[in-house]
C-alpha cells in the first residue's frame, strides 16, 4: 500500500505547507496506550534483528520501570529541549515521564512577548524537543540511523489542538537544514497513531522551504517535535513511541485496528 499525502505543498511553511495524510492510513485510534516491543534502555529501544518491517526509534512505555527516584522521571536521557528563553523570551518547555500513563510528556506554556533587553529579536514564541546527537564512533566517526528500508514514520501520541511539527535532521551540507511535516491529530485528548510518509517531509532552512531536496534516509541524525503555531497559552503532547515502518507493516496495523 503506497502511502502518499493528498494535495501539494505551498511556499508558506506554516500555512498549508504540509498536505494532510489519507485519513485511513494516517490515523489509527485506540482508547488505551499500547505496550512496546521491548524494555526501554537508554531511551533508544533495542531492535529486533528478526523484524525488518519496523524499527522502534523511541519507546517511553517502560521507562518508568528503570527509574529509582521521582527526580529521574524529570530528566530523560538523550532528549534535548529548547525554547525562546535562549534568546530572552518567556516560553517554557518541559519533557518528563508520566508514570501514570507510562509515556513521555512534552508540555509548557508558549509566550510570544519579545525580550525586553534584546531589541535585535523581532519574533519569539517557540518550544521543541529532539533526540541528542548520537555518540560518535572512534573508528567510523558520525553515527546515523539507517531508515532506507522504511517508508513511513509512525507515532503513538495524545495531544491537544495546538499545531505541532515533526522535525527530522539528516546528514546535509548545512547543520540548519531540517525536514519537517505537520503532526495532524484527528482526536485531541485521545491516544491515536499517526502515520507520515517519509517522502512527504519537506526540507527547510530557518523556516524557508528548500526546493528539490529529498530526505536522506540512509543518514538520519535526530528526530523531534516542535511547537510554532504563534498562539499564546499552554500546550501538551504525550508520546508513547515513535517508529519507522514499511508500507506492508502500516497496512497490517490498519487491518489490525
Amino acid at each position: 500500500m503506497a502511502l502518499r499525502a493528498i494535495g501539494s505543498t505551498s511556499s508558506n511553511l506554516f500555512k498549508g505547507m504540509f498536505a494532510k495524510p489519507h485519513p485511513i492510513a494516517s490515523q489509527i485510534t485506540k482508547t488505551n496506550s499500547p505496550t512496546s516491543n521491548g524494555l526501554f534502555k537508554g531511551l533508544f529501544a533495542k531492535q529486533d534483528s528478526m523484524d525488518q518491517s519496523k524499527r522502534t526509534i523511541l519507546d517511553f512505555s517502560h521507562y518508568h520501570q528503570t527509574t529509582t527516584t521521582p527526580d529521574q522521571l524529570d530528566t530523560v536521557p538523550n532528549i534535548l529541549t529548547r525554547s525562546d528563553k535562549e534568546i530572552g523570551g518567556y516560553s517554557n518547555v518541559n519533557f518528563k515521564i508520566d508514570p501514570v500513563e507510562k509515556c513521555a510528556h512534552f508540555y509548557g506554556d508558549l509566550n510570544l512577548d519579545l525580550p525586553k533587553d534584546n531589541p535585535q529579536v523581532t519574533r519569539s514564541g517557540y518550544a521543541m524537543f529532539r533526540t541528542r546527537d548520537q555518540a560518535q564512533s572512534w573508528l567510523l566517526g558520525e553515527n546515523y540511523w539507517d531508515w532506507s528500508d522504511f517508508s513511513a514514520l509512525v507515532l503513538r501520541v495524545k495531544g491537544d489542538r495546538r499545531k505541532y511539527l515533526v522535525n527530522i535532521q539528516a546528514n546535509t551540507p548545512l547543520v540548519t537544514d531540517l525536514f519537517q511535516h505537520r503532526l495532524f491529530l484527528n482526536h485531541p485528548g485521545q491516544w491515536e497513531t499517526v502515520v507520515i510518509p517519509l517522502n512527504d517531509f519537506v526540507m527547510t532552512n530557518w523556516g524557508v522551504i528548500q526546493d528539490n531536496s529529498e530526505l536522506n534516509k540512509l543518514e538520519i541524525k535526530t528526530i523531534g517535535i516542535g511547537l510554532l503555531d504563534k498562539q499564546y497559552g499552554p500546550y501538551s503532547l504525550k508520546i508513547d513511541w515513535i517508529k519507522v515502518m514499511t508500507d506492508e507493516e502500516v497496512e497490517k496495523q490498519v487491518c489490525l485496528q
